[in-house]
């Protein structure tokens, strides 16, 4: 069952940077505006293509070891990789895949300006919400306490949300992890990835 989670975490596993000129980094840490990026889990590889659909590259970054969940921020591009978390810069180099270690069977990653979330879901870490400074410091593996095997990450300006694949629910929870509720909304079916519209 969890290698089919496994299979299915590529769904959640796409991601979309939409980048102004000024935006970030230096141009030359970067791609031009408008770009998708997404995790090809069979190929080990992160995938990105202009947001029409043109210049598709399957083999943006490679080497990736079974990569679940996609963000991004002005600068970097980072992905869950199986019991790491990985980081490369948006134009695909210094790709760094022990940028945070320790995590377990990872599915989904988010990002927000100051912190880095994850989803552990098996393994000597158990089913947790992982959460590390930006640069990498301050890894917590077990942020939240999550029992319902998490896949799929994503923050708000207030608040952290993940799937419950086993349990069925949508968990949410404040930024700092106070005020965990397992069972924000009940009775999906097996859910897989979760985003928020803007």
């Amino acid at each position: 069952m969890r290698g089919l989670i496994r299979r299915s975490a590529v769904a959640a596993g796409v991601v979309v940077v939409v980048l102004g000129p000024a935006a970030g980094a230096a141009a030359s840490a970067q791609p031009p505006a408008h770009h998708i990026f997404w995790a090809n889990i069979l190929t080990g590889t992160i995938g990105e293509a202009n947001l029409d659909g043109t210049g598709v590259n399957q083999d943006f970054i490679t080497g990736a070891n079974q990569p679940a969940g996609v963000a991004v921020n002005a600068r970097h591009i980072y992905w869950a990789n199986n019991g790491t978390i990985a980081e490369a810069g948006l134009n695909g180099t210094g790709v760094n895949l022990s940028f945070i270690t320790g995590a377990s069977d990872t599915a989904g990653v988010a990002v927000t300006a100051r912190h880095i979330y994850w989803a552990n879901r098996t393994g000597a870490v158990g089913d947790m919400i992982g959460r590390a400074n930006l640069d990498g410091t301050g890894v917590n593996q077990d942020f939240i306490t999550v029992g319902g095997v998490p896949v799929g990450v994503v923050v708000t300006a207030r608040h952290i949300y993940w799937a419950n694949f086993l349990t069925g629910t949508i968990g949410e929870a404040n930024l700092d992890g106070t005020g965990v509720n397992q069972n924000f909304i009940t009775g999906a079916a097996g859910p897989i990835g979760v985003a928020i519209s803007p």
